[in-house]
């Protein structure tokens, strides 16, 4: 190696020098024994590649190209997993990307009805307002489990047609499914633990029908369970004034303004909450007293 050296000093073969000695030191590193590792996976195992390349993302911010790639490589394996479709969608329904959405929860409830149709018709509901779509899920999961009442993204589809036909202004049929809603979870639960968010939408739809004392009385049946609620005590207040009570409408409206101002209100994440209330509501019905 040294006289190789000398000898490229002396005829300024710089450039072969550095080959050569590359090309020495690089083979006089090998072993002959050196073998890459390979592993074949069989067809069989695909599917659990899948499920595991899934529950990977739980590793990695939700969306973030390194999620979306393990999802993307899953569906490689297993075209039919529908949670990978589904989780694909969730990035793009947040950050409403509808074009984008509906292609990969419409894919994931196609491949598992049960597991992600209610889910996808809470989403038509809540993100998109698209009442009628979310409808069409809810009665598709009635057909798959005939006399359930079903829990998707843990809120009653019986409540959330209720929601859907009260903003289609169809209260009559939005008071029905309130009114199901409520005799059911008093069934299973008891009276005490029936939601109050179901007596403020019945009493807004009866409301919204002229029927002022039903609606009275439906507020006053939420209070009872959520004295605290500041959309209970608004619309308690509002409906105090419209039948000229003005004395209880100032004694529920300032419980009310007390309650917002603790936060005690109906919110929701990403998405605003049917019927919100804001400071705007609450200096309005002040206004009128």
């Amino acid at each position: 190696m040294e006289n190789l050296w000398k000898f490229c000093l002396r005829t300024g073969k710089w450039p072969v020098a550095a080959i050569l000695i590359l090309v020495l030191l690089w083979t006089s590193c090998q072993r002959s024994d050196y073998q890459y590792y390979t592993k074949t996976i069989s067809t069989e195992e695909y599917s659990e590649v899948a499920r595991k390349l899934t529950d990977g993302i739980t590793n990695y911010y939700q969306g973030s190209p390194a999620s979306q790639m393990l999802l993307e490589e899953a569906l490689r394996y297993d075209p039919n997993h529908a949670l990978a479709h589904r989780e694909i969608g969730v990035p793009y329904l947040k950050r409403g990307i509808g074009a984008a959405f509906p292609h990969y929860y419409g894919k994931a409830a196609d491949l598992d009805p049960l597991g992600w149709t209610g889910w996808r018709g809470y989403l038509y509901l809540y993100f998109y307002r698209d009442y009628e779509r979310a409808l069409q899920d809810f009665n598709a999961l009635d057909t798959i489990t005939p006399g359930v009442v079903d829990y998707p993204q843990s809120t009653s589809v019986d409540y959330m047609r209720g929601l859907c036909y009260l903003q289609l202004n169809q209260n009559d049929q939005a008071i029905d499914y309130l009114d199901r809603h409520i005799a059911h979870e008093d069934s299973v639960a008891g009276a005490d633990y029936v939601p109050p968010e179901a007596y403020l939408m019945r009493g807004i739809a009866q409301w919204k029908k002229g029927e002022l004392e039903p609606a009275l009385n439906s507020f006053k049946s939420g209070i009872a369970l959520e004295d605290y609620n500041a959309d209970l005590q608004y619309w308690l207040a509002k409906m105090y004034v419209e039948q000229g009570e003005l004395a209880e409408a100032r004694k529920w409206l300032k419980r009310a303004q007390l309650a917002f101002n603790q936060g005690d209100y109906n919110k929701r994440f990403y998405v605003e909450e049917f019927y919100q209330l804001y400071q705007q509501d609450l200096d309005a019905l002040a206004a009128q007293l």
